[in-house]
């Protein structure tokens, strides 16, 4: 709560759990994304913990997560670190850690199922493998036509990854 002020957030922590649990309660398999920055001036590593045991509550889809940088012209530009780069950068591996375990369980929990997607593409890696997002953004890959690029589609999913799924095309 401490560092929620010191950011100039509206809200402590409970308020915020709160806030998540009545997501979670009104919108079945909602997907929730959230950015964290680490190593904000004057963070502790008991702080820091704090947050950790957040993203442990929420069991976030995605997070964006970045290492704090000084911005010339912020009230947070003259505060004082408690943490050393190398504590900071530590803490960043860590969560990325946590993170990584989330998602990949949450993905995880998703072979077998069917979703909605909406192919964007072709794979990055692979012209031949179209890519599409769930509604929750879960980046999709499966096998089709480029005529389907635009188009949403019914994909079972048989193969979880940290970060995207792949699955094949189906018709309901």
């Amino acid at each position: 709560d401490d560092v929620l002020h010191a950011m100039n957030r509206k809200y402590t922590q409970a308020q915020y759990l709160k806030t998540i649990a009545k997501l979670k309660e009104k919108i079945q398999g909602i997907a929730i994304t959230s950015d964290i920055i680490v190593g904000f001036p004057g963070e502790t590593d008991e702080q820091f913990e704090d947050t950790i045991a957040v993203v442990r509550a929420v069991e976030f889809d995605m997070l964006f997560t970045y290492l704090y940088s000084k911005r010339i012209g912020t009230p947070s530009e003259k505060m004082p670190d408690v943490l050393t780069d190398a504590q900071k950068q530590l803490n960043f591996e860590k969560l990325l850690l946590v993170q990584n375990d989330i998602s990949l369980k949450k993905n995880r929990a998703l072979l077998g199922e069917i979703v909605e997607i909406l192919v964007e593409g072709t794979s990055k890696t692979d012209a031949h493998v179209l890519t599409g997002r769930t509604r929750g953004g879960k980046i999709v890959h499966c096998k089709g036509d480029m005529a389907l690029v635009g188009q949403f589609v019914h994909v079972k999913i048989n193969e979880a990854q940290t970060w995207t799924l792949t699955g094949d095309i189906i018709t309901l």
